[in-house]
């Protein structure tokens, strides 16, 4: 019923997932990002509240003496010169807070999706602008509603916090009448970023609560039909990288477990280039011989040279390597081919000895 009406049931593949991180379409909290950047800049003019005033009495002393000094004789160098001043005092200004900006907008976008670039993401799109499209993306998607109650909770955080702030400053805000100029202008300053502090802090919470809801609807929206899921199945099985990715895992895992296997043998038969057979017969544990490995030309070779570089004696018997070459890899040998068996390993045995 959910493949003929097109339902979205699947989880989304790999695949899926790959093809939209190309386009740039990821989960991502933009509130998150924006709520830790408010809080880092308020953090550094709280820390650098000192430095920034000096700066701006500094800059502002500047400004007032190039305006008196040269009011009679204010010529044009002298004007660029006290506006070189002004910059040079801005930029000193936001550089340690663009700085902090910068760094802490690139850690929370990294830490969110990690390294990714998108051309396809900040190309015009034609679709975007479809009158019907708009329709459809505002008023029949939960995303709309989902970013209005943020926004409605927001400014109720928001007069929460001011309220809170400036109820418990008012007895300070009072005394203030009373005191100079520069008492009342840096009280009020740290006030400020206090409120924009608070509100940071629980923007914040609001951002980490957003980050596990866009993961939920970035996954949701990428939910693929059991007909896209057989499709894309039937691409991928018939893309050659794929092919060949899967032909070179195979042939590792065959290596890696026939390589295991030989080195645990006791004896490898071999028919001498033909064929090669792995038998291992552990006294006590084994109630018979038991075929561990087998292999055919190219496998046979690389069995042979396993057994070479692991110390493991190689019988060259065309006859018995072409009678167990007929039973299976975890087999015990028969009884008709114990005594054949026996003699080789009483000579393994032998080596053994001899070594």
């Amino acid at each position: 019923m959910a493949e003929s009406s097109g339902e979205k049931s699947e989880q989304p593949t790999q695949k899926k997932i790959r093809d939209a991180r190309k386009k740039g379409q990821v989960a991502k909290s933009q509130d998150l990002s924006s709520s830790l950047m408010l809080v880092a800049a308020v953090a550094v003019l709280w820390l650098t509240n000192g430095y920034l005033g000096n700066l701006f009495k500094e800059g502002f002393q500047d400004q007032f003496k190039y305006a008196v000094t040269f009011q009679g004789d204010f010529t044009k160098e002298i004007a660029m010169t006290a506006m070189f001043s002004g910059v040079k005092m801005m930029a000193f200004a936001l550089a340690p807070i663009l700085g902090v900006l910068f760094i802490t907008a690139f850690a929370v976008n990294f830490l969110q999706v990690g390294a990714m670039f998108s051309f396809e993401s900040i190309q015009p799109n034609l679709s975007k602008i479809n009158p019907a499209d708009s329709f459809k993306q505002k008023f029949f998607k939960m995303k709309p509603y989902l970013e209005l109650g943020k926004t409605m909770l927001k400014m109720i955080i928001t007069a929460i916090v001011v309220t809170i702030v400036l109820t418990a400053a008012m007895p300070d805000l009072i005394k203030l009448m009373t005191q100079p100029v520069g008492v009342a202008a840096v009280f009020v300053v740290n006030l400020i970023l206090e409120i924009f502090l608070k509100v940071g802090l629980a923007f914040i919470v609001i951002g980490g609560a957003d980050f596990f809801l866009q993961h939920f609807l970035h996954k949701k929206e990428l939910m693929m039909t059991k007909q896209e899921v057989k499709q894309e199945y039937k691409e991928m099985e018939g893309d050659p990288y794929i092919k060949s990715k899967r032909r070179h895992l195979h042939r590792e895992i065959i290596a890696q477990s026939l390589a295991a296997s030989v080195q645990k043998s006791s004896v490898v038969i071999a028919n001498p280039t033909h064929l090669a057979i792995a038998l291992r017969y552990e006294q006590g544990s084994d109630s018979a011989p038991v075929i561990v490995a087998k292999g055919a030309d190219f496998m046979a070779a690389q069995m042979r040279q396993i057994a070479d570089e692991s110390n493991v004696p190689i019988m060259r018997d065309v006859p018995l390597a072409r009678a167990l070459y007929e039973f299976e890899v975890d087999d015990e040998i028969p009884e008709e081919l114990y005594e054949a068996v026996a003699v080789v390993l009483r000579w393994v045995s032998e080596i053994s000895e001899t070594h």
